[in-house]
This record gives structure tokens, sequence and C-alpha cells, in this order.
């Protein structure tokens, strides 16, 4: 059996459904050969509660198409965004206030043809949600709002410090939430919705400076995978706390960990406040600690040696 969650958690809380599904996994989980989980926690919890043996922890990992992206090739897709996108680029601001074709919100071509980060370009926070009530997006907008009125209170119009935030996903909650965002009125910080394709959506967790997660887990025994393919990009992450999730995101190692909006509110201003692009542009995470947690996330397994490591001896010795 390969375990991602436990099937009985996801069914409303103490419903008849939901106590015959556990009695059924509890009663079958045993009877399997060996077991494969995705987290040290579930294997515990397998262990003692299941009666199981015989289990290895596969910890999931990102595709091969999360990758780092190199500047140009965040300037031919941000040109491209720009273009395809229609209604982000018609409610931007900060796009109408490009001067030049040769510019995107992120990057720009140089007098002598080498691309490079923009100068004075925002800040840019990515975020996806599947726009449920299993998880509270209003954490994520409580907090820029928070960190809106700081910002407005301590730059007093001293700095051009913009933060852009592109929030994708499709879910029965998406209206109620642009709705909430549209009535907002912030001065530093932008936020968009956005869908893209599924070969875009690697590029744009490639060029941000950070992500945000707000999953929980329904058991307390899995990890996001939202996480890991912002990871896979080596982009750092500020992710909601719940259990187990110590065994992916460590915090201040590579990415910070919170449990309610004023928390994130004073980490994403700690993870900004060495950030100045005034006078040449600065690459997405490559400065602060920001610079720290991306350098941590380098060299982190790929699904082949994974698999190799943890799954093919188990499948064998069955």
């Amino acid at each position: 059996i390969d375990w991602h969650n436990l099937g009985y958690s996801m069914l409303r809380p103490n419903s008849l459904i939901q106590r015959l599904a556990k009695r059924y996994e509890e009663f079958m989980a045993p009877l399997a050969d060996g077991h494969l989980c995705v987290t040290k926690a579930m294997k515990d919890f397998l262990v003692t509660n299941m009666k199981v043996t015989n289990v290895s922890v596969l910890y999931d990992c990102p595709p091969t198409m999360f990758q780092p992206l190199g500047v140009p090739e965040q300037h031919a897709f941000l040109q491209r965004l720009q273009q395809e996108q229609e209604s982000f680029r018609n409610e931007c601001k900060w796009i109408k206030e490009l001067s030049s074709p040769t510019e995107t919100l992120l990057t720009e071509e140089m007098e002598n043809g080498t691309i490079a980060p923009r100068r004075n370009r925002p800040v840019l926070v990515t975020s996806s949600t599947s726009w449920t009530e299993d998880e509270d997006f209003g954490i994520l907008l409580d907090a820029l709002v928070s960190l809106d009125q700081r910002l407005i209170t301590t730059l007093e119009g001293k700095s051009s410090f913009r933060m852009l935030v592109l929030v994708t996903g499709k879910g029965p909650m998406k209206e109620y939430y642009q709705e909430r965002i549209s009535k907002l009125l912030l001065q530093h910080v932008e936020i968009h919705t956005l869908w893209l394709t599924p070969g875009d959506y690697p590029r744009l967790l490639a060029c941000a400076d950070v992500g945000i997660s707000l999953h929980t887990s329904t058991s307390g025994l899995d990890l996001p995978m939202k996480v890991l393919d912002l990871f896979g990009c080596e982009t750092p992450v500020c992710a909601v706390n719940f259990d187990c999730l110590d065994e992916l995101v460590q915090d201040k190692v590579n990415g910070r960990v919170f449990d309610k909006s004023s928390d994130l509110a004073n980490q994403l201003n700690d993870l900004f406040s060495s950030f100045s692009s005034n006078s040449k542009g600065v690459a997405n995470h490559s400065y602060g600690d920001l610079a720290t947690y991306s350098a941590n996330l380098q060299g982190r397994p790929r699904w082949s040696e994974n698999w190799k490591a943890h799954a093919l001896p188990l499948l064998v010795s069955t």
C-alpha cells in the first residue's frame, strides 16, 4: 500500500461513513505485504495504530519540470506572461508603469543586450491554493494588509519598495476571495489571481522570491506537494505550521514556519528588510536570509534516486 494520507481523515469528522472507512483501513492495512508512506510520522502511526510491518518512508519529490531558471529564461517567460494574461496586464498598475517593451516587472534587457534583474523591481511572492475551506486564504490576506500598513508607517515615501503577490489555482471560494481582494486599499502590495498551464506554473515558482503555503493536513501526517514544487525551484517558503511539517520545512533553515497571520506579516517584513534594488537589480531570493535558505535547498534528491534508495528495496523484499 502506498500511503499518502489516511483516507478516512478526509471525510466528515465523526460521521458514519468516516467510522466505517476508518475500520476498513484498519482491517485491510495489516493484510498488505509492504507499505510506503510519505513521512516518518505516518510510519509511526501505521506501526502503532494499524499494527503493520515492513514500512518504508518514501518522501515525495518534485517532478523534474520544477527547476531554477536563469534570469534570461525568467525574462522570456515574464514577457510572455504579461502578453498572454490579459486581465493581469490590464489590472496591474505596475505593468502600466514600465517604460520599455524590453522590460518586465522583474527583469530588463540592458543596452548591451544582456538580461538582468530590473532596477526598482517589486519582490514577487507566490501562493497556490485550491480555494477551499481546507486552506484559510484569509491568513495571507490579513498578513498582507498588516504588512502594508506597517510599510506605509515606516517608509513614509522614502522607499519604492513594492510587493507583487500572484496567486494561482481554481476552486469554489475563488470568487469570494477575489471580491475581498478587490476591496483592499493597499499601497505597497498588489495581489492578482492567475490560472497557468502546467508548463508555466513551475516557471512562475522559479521567478519568485518566496512562496506561501497555507496547506494543512487532514491527518497531520502528510506533507504539501506545493512546498516540494517550490523547493524543486530552490525557492524558499513561508508555511503554516502543522504536525510533521518539520520533516520538510525547517524554520530558519530552508524557510519560515508561522502559526497565525501576524507571524507571517513579521516574517515577510524581516525577509525583505535587506532587499534594495534602487541602484542595481537584485535576482530573486539572492539576498539576506532568503539567499541562505535557497542555498540550503540545492542538491535535494529527485524521484529517480529517491525511488531506488527507499522504494525499490521494499518491493524487492516483498
